[in-house]
């Protein structure tokens, strides 16, 4: 099967309501039926990977500093899924925008539909749509979250939470805790514990049978689901990992031990995979950073495909969400020399370096009176100028990369035209069973509906059945409704009719109806005092 023209994909949608009232669990995780012999997918998001970024890494691996030999043969295990491009526009009240950011964008991925500025889950009248991952979740298929940031930042953040908000990193913890989702690695376990409504979230998935760990050994055999947390907010750079941080795994390992839980469910899975650092990096203007983690994510994209041909019933997509930075081979320096000047002129200097701009910052002493040996030490820089070193001397905790970053860069003349997200189509990475790929050029929203057209699923209905304003909803049954604000970090709708009420906790997987906790299969989503609640919760109150 070669997909090459998105409109010709059927979105076929089979809602069957499942309920019972002998049991405290509303049963709508089997609801939704599939048929396609496509029983697991992986999406893989190297955010901020301009194309220029995944050459620079080729040229970088092919290049022996030792010998000054190039292998121009050797490849990336992108390389062979590079398939197609992707529009990345963003809309605001249906004015497109040309150069996005993360979360509208890992909203356009997940939701197939277009959102405005900052805006993770929601619609750009901040309504929540329904994911590729909560959709899998309720087709009965496990479902699964990496990222070398915190989980709770924008990519990860689109796939698992609804709030017009992506700063607001606490409430989509909360969300993403609640979500009932079988395996989460990553950074972020600041926003756990460390909040401002005093729960402890890490308790919460204790006492939801999550193994909890927070050290790479901790992935050894593991089964079942797993909130991994390995650093407080972001995980290293993977140059970094190996020197500063060598208790926290790689996004490989990360990916190894997380399709190996979740392929045990026969029913398949989702899981969505972020490369989150190389945005970070390129908005550095550290091509260290890039290179240390394009290789990073390269080498997770190669135990996806590993297992999916093994599998013979995987989906892998791999893409970035934007370009970043302008990164360049070649920069002003190289206008008149370009056609004359070998890639030892671009390699070399970056090949000595063994830290990123991040990962110099902690071998710096307290005073930072060993400047000049740390550069020359891990960075490959032996000639700074008294004003460098004066720059890197001033430069404030966690913004190193910006600093030494472009000093790499000028030395190996790569270009950059900006800090921020740039506007280009990206490449689209896919492998489908048979060693077919989805071609031509189609937009982010496109790779939502082609993951639900695998699955026979149509996201706009899902969206119908889990996020119904409740409100409305409940009024019209002739049920009075109520916003108990007594404790502003805990609101919940109060639902009362007759002898019956309801309490809806913000952000939670369950309801309470008279007294009793019934479990539900989604979240409840307070947005700017708006509550929306499934069909599960709606149909409580007759």
């Amino acid at each position: 099967m070669k997909l090459t023209k998105v409109s010709t994909i059927i979105l076929v949608f089979v809602l069957l309501i499942c309920f019972s009232t002998g049991s405290f669990a509303l049963s709508a995780k089997d609801a939704y039926k599939t048929n396609s012999s496509i029983k697991n997918i992986i999406v893989m998001i190297a955010d901020g990977m301009s194309e220029d970024g995944v050459a620079l890494t080729r040229w970088y691996n092919s290049y022996d500093a030792k010998t000054g030999n190039i292998d121009t043969t050797k490849k990336m295990a992108l390389d062979d899924m590079a398939s197609g491009l992707v529009r990345t526009y963003w809309v605001n009240n249906n004015i497109p925008g040309a150069i996005t950011d993360s979360a509208p964008a890992a909203t356009a991925m997940s939701t197939g539909v277009k959102t405005n500025n900052k805006f993770l889950g929601v619609s750009d009248q901040k309504s929540p749509l329904a994911t590729i991952l909560e959709a899998a979740k309720l087709a009965g298929k496990s479902t699964g979250l990496i990222s070398t940031s915190q989980v709770m930042h924008a990519t990860p953040a689109g796939y698992s939470s609804h709030y017009p908000d992506r700063s607001k990193e606490y409430i989509i913890a909360e969300q993403q805790v609640y979500n009932n989702i079988d395996v989460v690695f990553g950074g972020g376990s600041k926003n756990l514990a460390d909040r401002p409504d005093n729960e402890n979230l890490i308790s919460v998935l204790k006492n939801n049978d999550y193994n909890y760990i927070t050290t790479k050994d901790g992935l050894s055999g593991l089964t079942g689901k797993t909130w991994g947390m390995f650093a407080p907010v972001a995980m290293s750079y993977e140059m970094d990992r190996t020197v500063n941080t060598p208790n926290e795994p790689s996004l490989a390992e990360m990916t190894k031990s997380a399709l190996n839980i979740l392929s045990q469910n026969n029913k398949g899975f989702f899981i969505m995979i972020e490369g989150s650092k190389i945005d970070w990096a390129a908005h550095a203007n550290d091509p260290i950073g890039v290179i240390s983690d394009v290789n990073a994510f390269d080498k997770a994209v190669s135990a996806a495909l590993d297992f999916a041909k093994k599998d013979g019933h995987t989906m892998v997509i791999a893409v970035t969400d934007h370009g970043n930075g302008g990164i360049s081979i070649g920069n002003s320096d190289t206008s008149g020399t370009y056609d004359k000047d070998p890639v030892s002129k671009f390699i070399a200097p970056l090949k000595k370096a063994k830290l990123t701009g991040e990962g110099i910052e902690a071998k710096l002493n307290a005073d930072r009176s060993n400047i000049k040996e740390v550069m020359s030490n891990y960075y490959g820089i032996d000639d700074l100028t008294d004003a460098e070193v004066a720059a890197i001397k001033d430069t404030k905790a966690g913004s190193m990369n910006y600093t030494v970053g472009p000093m790499i860069s000028k030395r190996a003349c790569i270009g950059w035209t900006t800090t921020g997200h740039t506007g280009e189509d990206i490449v689209l990475y896919s492998y489908l069973p048979g060693d077919n790929r989805i071609t031509g050029t189609i937009d982010n929203t496109d790779l939502a509906n082609i993951s639900a057209a695998m699955w026979n699923i149509n996201l706009k209905n899902v969206t119908n059945d889990l996020y119904k304003t409740a409100k409305t909803t409940f009024e019209a049954k002739g049920a009075t409704v109520t916003v108990d604000g007594s404790n502003p970090e805990n609101v919940q709708l109060v639902v009362t009719k007759g002898s019956n009420t309801l309490a809806i906790p913000e952000n939670k997987n369950y309801v309470i109806l008279n007294g009793s906790v019934y479990e539900i299969s989604s979240i409840d989503v307070n947005i700017d005092g708006t509550f929306y609640v499934p069909t599960e919760v709606a149909d409580l109150i007759k």
